[in-house]
């Protein structure tokens, strides 16, 4: 990196935390400033001294916290990313400064120094791209200005000049239709990876990402939303690369240790990390990353509550669950809610196969679970989508023998209570069964 090329400035009412930012940065060739209050650093960017081309604000200061701040930076140096400092607690600030502030990531207090340091290099490389971009945008408007001057006093030339752009156009369409298909060969290269990694989950990404996608259409979620919860559904386990197989088998069955647990469940930061280093992919991360949240904020790694998660995230967990049941867990073992559910649907049902037999395991279990791990939006609408594929959720009712009508079928066998057989299960009941 260039020596100056970049001037951070950091904002804190603390000394002690400048001073590490500073002795933390002054030697990767930044010009560094520092402002002890978000008046001061106002200040510092009204004076147009330096181009700002990134701030690091902490959220809590008196007078003027870091989500004011970096909204009202935000109008003076537009172009400038911010990156906000703030605890765990503070998600109400992260979520205003997301909101007002547009800032471009969030920072845990206290950081990690490499990690502090990668997500800057990463910030200004993406800083750097956009920078060129706008000046490759500028160009591209003054020579079509100098084409137009061109063209009118060359009349002769302007059926070449247009067919000249024209050809550029299906070039730059060409382009990008290019751009967009190298995204998804990224893509489908690291779903190859994980399956290499962990040959038991071959196809869950793609299994997922289709339900997905079905999920989604049928909420109703626009177009360009669906693309990211498609690439988010293919890659969320991808944070599992980095774990050990026999921590993946003891997760399968119930087994790990607390330590082992805790490994497992930083797999959505590590996966939100890894699809970092690829451009555009950011909202991607962000799905990833919480797809293990329960609707009852019981989840993790951040244990948001309802419509804190991302949409993305409510129906990827949803999606997820019903894949791990039906394909990946078909000998799973320790889950009691879910073994009581298949135990009670082989008594009262007449299933073709196991596969069938876990389907409407997988459904009873996502049904049940409404409203504590999964949200009821999404299970309707995964419902729905069931339906339309011809698999029909079993619902059952309870009565006591006088409230028996004909035109009912028997979901379970009848026994009296000597337990003498009565009727068999789907016999539909008519006049003559009482």
């Amino acid at each position: 990196m260039n020596e100056h090329k970049h001037t951070l400035l950091f904002v804190d009412d603390e000394e002690a935390i400048l001073k590490a930012l500073y002795r933390l940065f002054r030697k990767q060739g930044y010009t560094i400033l520092t402002a002890r209050s978000g008046d001061e650093a106002l200040t510092i960017l009204h004076a147009r001294e330096h181009k700002i081309s990134l701030i690091i604000s902490d959220q809590k200061m008196p007078e003027m916290n870091g989500a004011t701040f970096l909204e009202k930076a935000r109008h003076i140096s537009p172009d400038s990313l911010r990156f906000l400092l703030t605890g765990y607690s503070d998600m109400d600030a992260i979520v205003a400064a997301v909101n007002k502030g547009e800032i471009h990531r969030y920072l845990n207090k206290p950081w990690n120094d490499d990690d502090l340091l990668l997500q800057v290099k990463w910030g200004l490389e993406q800083y750097d791209l956009v920078q060129e971009n706008r000046n490759l945008l500028a160009l591209t408007r003054k020579q079509n200005k100098q084409l137009f001057d061109f063209g009118k006093t060359m009349e002769k030339k302007i059926e070449e000049r247009i067919r000249e752009i024209s050809v550029k156009n299906k070039e730059l369409e060409y382009l990008n239709k290019e751009l967009e298909l190298n995204l998804f060969n990224i893509v489908r290269a690291f779903a190859a990876l994980m399956e290499i990694h962990t040959p038991h989950m071959k196809g869950h990404g793609k299994r997922v990402s289709d339900l997905c996608v079905d999920m989604a259409k049928k909420l109703g979620v626009q177009e360009s939303d669906i693309t990211t919860i498609e690439i988010a559904g293919i890659l969320h386990d991808i944070g599992t690369i980095g774990l050990p197989n026999e921590i993946l088998e003891k997760h399968w069955e119930n087994r790990c240790s607390k330590d082992e647990s805790e490994l497992y469940r930083q797999h959505p930061v590590e996966g939100q990390s890894i699809v970092a280093f690829i451009n555009r992919l950011d909202e991607v991360g962000v799905l990833i990353r919480h797809h293990h949240e329960r609707y009852d904020g019981k989840g993790y790694p951040d244990r948001l509550l309802q419509n804190e998660i991302p949409l993305g995230s409510r129906i990827l967990s949803v999606a997820d669950t019903y894949d791990r049941i039906t394909v990946i867990c078909k000998n799973r073992k320790g889950d009691t809610q879910l073994e009581t559910i298949i135990s009670e649907l082989s008594l009262s049902g007449d299933f073709s196969s196991k596969e069938e037999l876990l389907r409407h395991a997988a459904m009873s279990y996502i049904r049940k679970n409404v409203f504590q791990d999964f949200d009821p939006d999404v299970v309707k609408a995964f419902l729905d989508v069931m339906e339309e594929k011809g698999v029909h959720f079993i619902r059952e009712r309870q009565l006591v023998f006088e409230e028996l009508q004909p035109g009912m079928v028997l979901t379970r066998p009848i026994y009296s209570h000597k337990g003498r057989f009565i009727l068999p299960h789907k016999t539909e009941l008519n006049s003559n069964s009482r």
